[in-house]
């Protein structure tokens, strides 16, 4: 008797794969976000802040951050804009 392969794979590892994807979407959204906002022309700002370059940072922080977050922490895990 030949064994039958499975008509479809478990859905639990796609599901989890789609998890992860939404984070790291919240997370580059996030990014996007403070660096836009860093880079807006407030008419009160000093010439010579640098309010940009610490969006900037902060964003790359940001990034940093949902790279180095393990899988099973992200897919668990609120983002930020939650």
């Amino acid at each position: 008797m030949t064994k039958q392969p499975d008509p479809e794979p478990p859905m639990a590892p796609l599901e989890k794969r789609v998890r992860v994807l939404e984070d790291r979407v919240t997370a580059l959204s996030d990014a996007v976000r403070v660096l836009a906002h860093g880079l807006e022309d407030f008419p009160t700002v000093e010439p010579g802040q640098r309010l940009a370059a610490a969006a900037a940072r902060r964003a790359y922080d940001l990034l940093l951050v949902a790279e180095s977050s393990p899988p099973d922490a992200q897919a668990g895990a609120p983002g930020p804009g939650a």
